[in-house]
């Protein structure tokens, strides 16, 4: 790996009646990791700014897919979205990191909202987050079976939040209770109740509440991080 390091340089040339006080360079140095040598060069402010202007024209052109280190067809679906897609018009993570996590983690348009508004909020989370019966971070073998690959797996929580002692589960089903089927319902009453009992706090949001009343989504969220700090200060006094 290559280090680059760019410094100003003055020197003094003296203050007689034709000489201009200080000579201003600018010293690039490249070095290699691991290795002893490095090379120095010198330049005007000139040539650092034709130097700066190649750069930015090169990093300019980059495709979506270079610029967020993507497979080509990743960068396809990115620019994609970015024309069609409304949550993305406006978006203050476009073409970043997060973006590619919103667009390839996310399982659907209710967690990718409310991943965005949890990013803008500064509340960190771990998205799809696997949990075992036993209540520790399940390790998915992608090269196993579909059969069998999930078997340990109690649960994949949608935003997984931690504070403390606290440990948050999120879920945007895209339905209340009533709009489920019997096994659903029945299914997803199982595993809050087994999160409860292994010391888990969860939260469900509907589509409804996702879509239409996000700023309360928020704030029950944060409300129970704000809780979880109070309990904190607390048990240190």
């Amino acid at each position: 790996m290559r280090f680059l390091n760019i410094q100003k340089v003055k020197r003094w040339l003296g203050n007689g009646p034709m000489q201009k006080g200080y000579n201003t360079e600018y010293e690039i140095v490249l070095t290699e990791k691991g290795e002893a040598w490095e090379k120095v060069l010198r330049c005007k402010r000139k040539e650092l700014e034709d130097l700066r202007d190649r750069i930015d024209e090169i990093l300019n052109s980059d495709t979506t897919a270079e610029k967020l280190d993507l497979s080509s067809q990743q960068g396809e679906v990115i620019d994609q979205h970015m024309e069609t897609d409304p949550l993305c018009q406006e978006c203050k993570f476009r073409l970043t990191k997060e973006c590619a996590s919103c667009l390839f983690i996310m399982q659907s348009p209710l967690e990718r909202k409310l991943f965005v508004e949890l990013k803008k909020e500064g509340i960190y989370f771990k998205p799809q987050y696997p949990l075992g019966y036993d209540g520790k971070k399940a390790y998915i073998n992608e090269d196993e079976d579909k059969s069998t690959r999930y078997k340990k797996v109690l649960t994949i929580v949608d935003f997984y939040i931690e504070y403390n002692q606290m440990m948050l589960c999120v879920y945007t089903d895209g339905h209340t209770y009533h709009e489920r089927t019997e096994d659903q319902a029945t299914r997803d009453k199982n595993i809050d109740r087994k999160l409860q009992d292994l010391g888990y706090k969860v939260f469900r949001f509907t589509g409804k509440e996702v879509n239409e009343r996000m700023s309360k989504v928020i704030d029950d969220i944060k409300a129970a991080i704000e809780k979880a700090k109070n309990r904190s200060s607390s048990a240190r006094w």
